[in-house]
């Protein structure tokens, strides 16, 4: 089954790529782009490091020579199990070409089993993230990017902190979609599919945290008041055929709603996760997500 999603999704990537390509540079000349950020205000990085919603990416990137960096935290505390749970995440993300953008993303991690001798901090692993948008919104087309995230081991193993053995790869499919509408309102939709391979480059039977899975994030946001800087936010998640459940993912649905408060530099963004899960026995909770985020 995971073989047959892989392929897919690889044909996907080759056919919206081989569209993209094709179609960009038509779209661009025939019907203009969405590409200034002002109709948005500002598109700042999200909990992984892109450019993106809360959670959720998009297939726009970062201004060629535009910085931004980022502090996001998460918080949870689950009674089945019985886990309480904080990262706190520091990101760095920069546009190296109007389509390309580059960002590490680093954690600390906090959690908590039943008890003071439980307690335990330390750091989590190490992002390296790459974006390459592929084209531009028109009239009908979203703009599309591709996406890889590279893994490093820096997690604290000993206390559970590391998702990876060796190495984990993503690779992303993004669209989206911003429109302004008559009346001067502007809606967007944001969408990607993910596929997380973890410890499958060498041996992944001598690993503990051999793993594949997918994930589906969307979305959508629009503003709530006319200088369009505070804003809605709906997102949609969801993680499967998740073999191996790790303190960072396990077979999940979420929904969450949530704010952005943005300036064409600064940016705030809270949201609630409700999450259902699908391991035996845990109980649904909420996941607390917040960002802060500063373009230089």
């Amino acid at each position: 089954m995971k073989t047959l999603i892989a392929l897919v999704f690889g044909f996907f990537v080759l056919i919206t790529g081989y569209q993209a390509f094709a179609l960009a540079r038509y779209s661009e000349r025939e019907y203009g782009s969405s590409d200034d950020p002002s109709l948005v205000v500002n598109r700042p990085v999200n909990v992984q490091g892109l450019t993106g919603l809360i959670i959720t990416n998009s297939a726009y990137t970062q201004p060629k020579g535009r910085m931004v960096i980022g502090l996001s935290a998460t918080a949870e505390n689950s009674s089945k199990p019985d886990l309480s749970i904080i990262q706190g995440i520091a990101t760095v993300t920069g546009g190296v070409s109007d389509r390309i953008e580059l960002g590490v993303k680093t954690k600390v991690i906090a959690t908590n089993t039943g008890g003071s001798d439980t307690r335990r901090t330390g750091s989590g692993d190490t992002d390296l993230l790459f974006k390459w948008r592929l084209s531009s919104a028109g009239e009908t087309l979203p703009a599309m990017a591709l996406g890889l995230a590279w893994t490093l081991p820096t997690g604290e193993t000993s206390k559970g902190f590391s998702e990876v053995k060796h190495e984990g790869i993503r690779l992303m499919v993004i669209g989206t979609s911003e429109k302004e509408m008559p009346g001067d309102y502007v809606f967007g939709v944001y969408f990607e599919g993910q596929l997380v391979f973890i410890d499958q480059l060498r041996r992944p039977a001598a690993s503990l945290y051999a793993d594949k899975y997918g994930v589906i994030n969307a979305g959508v946001l629009f503003p709530l008041i006319d200088n369009r800087r505070l804003q809605a936010i709906v997102e949609y998640n969801r993680v499967v055929q998740k073999d191996t459940v790790t303190l960072y993912d396990q077979n999940l649905e979420a929904v969450m709603p949530g704010l952005r408060y943005v300036t064409p530099n600064l940016n705030i963004s809270l949201g609630v996760q409700f999450l259902r899960r699908d391991q035996a026995g845990a109980e649904n909770d909420n996941r607390y997500v917040g960002t802060l985020s500063y373009k230089f």
